[in-house]
């Protein structure tokens, strides 16, 4: 079973804290009175929304500690927030300029093997290298092969793509002067994917991203960091804490309902 008790106990307990905490400060709020919405929808509707959004919110900042505990034991070598320090030289840093304006105007279509080629051609051992260091959410190594992962919301904006390609092409630029490029691996990992049918289509992140390639989501990401079934596995776990949490979730909302 790729996500084994201990691990499953970990996540479990780390939704559980979270949403008890998240319900216990939600039920002492004082400034919930709402009466247009309150006629609009319902108070069950108000509160519940209120509550998911605040639940939501906080979910966005703790799927790398998730993934860093998914991940663990099935790489010699796992970590979060992982801080890389490097040099870049003039002529990468321009052909990294470039690939992120043919992308951005679609003068290009996003391909890494083209994009890894193009920046070991533009490596000049002559030139003064520049001092940089990059912060990635989740690193991990195994048989001398290095991962470089961002993970992202669902959904971000174009501003948030173009940082996050420049960040993972800067660490491809920099891991090059260490090592082949072919073991340098970066990926853009998405926790799911928010459409219903088909595959993922954001434009933001397709402009910058291909599915497959440096582009992982939902199944696709947790199953290549913990093994095959690892995304059933973790929705099983999301969906027991929310058969734990459901009755204190109800009873909040009616003690809420009646003032």
């Amino acid at each position: 079973m790729p996500i084994d008790e201990q691990k499953r106990r970990r996540i479990k307990d780390i939704l559980t804290k979270k949403i008890r905490e998240k319900i216990g400060d939600f039920s002492e709020q004082e400034d919930m009175n709402k009466p247009f919405y309150f006629n609009l929808f319902s108070k069950e509707i108000v509160f519940t929304a209120t509550l998911l959004h605040s639940i939501y919110t906080w979910l966005g900042g703790k799927w790398e500690e998730i993934a860093e505990i998914v991940a663990v034991d099935n790489f010699q070598r796992v970590e979060r927030r992982y801080k890389i320090f490097g040099e870049i030289s003039p002529r990468e840093q321009a052909s990294i300029d470039s690939i992120l304006k043919d992308l951005e105007q679609r003068k290009s279509e996003t391909n890494i093997d083209l994009v890894r080629s193009e920046l070991y051609q533009s490596f000049d051992r002559n030139e003064k290298l520049r001092k940089v260091s990059e912060t990635i959410d989740l690193y991990m190594e195994d048989d001398g092969e290095e991962y470089y992962v961002e993970l992202k919301s669902v959904k971000p904006n174009k501003n948030e793509m173009r940082a996050a390609k420049r960040d993972l092409l800067d660490i491809l630029a920099m891991r090059q002067k260490a090592k082949s490029l072919e073991k340098i691996h970066v990926y853009l990992a998405l926790p799911y994917n928010p459409y219903f049918t088909g595959s993922y289509r954001r434009w933001t992140v397709t402009k910058f991203f291909k599915v497959g390639e440096d582009l992982l989501v939902g199944k696709n990401f947790w199953d290549f960091i913990g093994g095959e079934n690892s995304y059933e596995e973790l929705l099983g776990i999301f969906e027991e804490v929310g058969d734990e949490a459901m009755g204190l979730i109800k009873s909040t909302i009616r003690k809420l309902e009646r003032g």
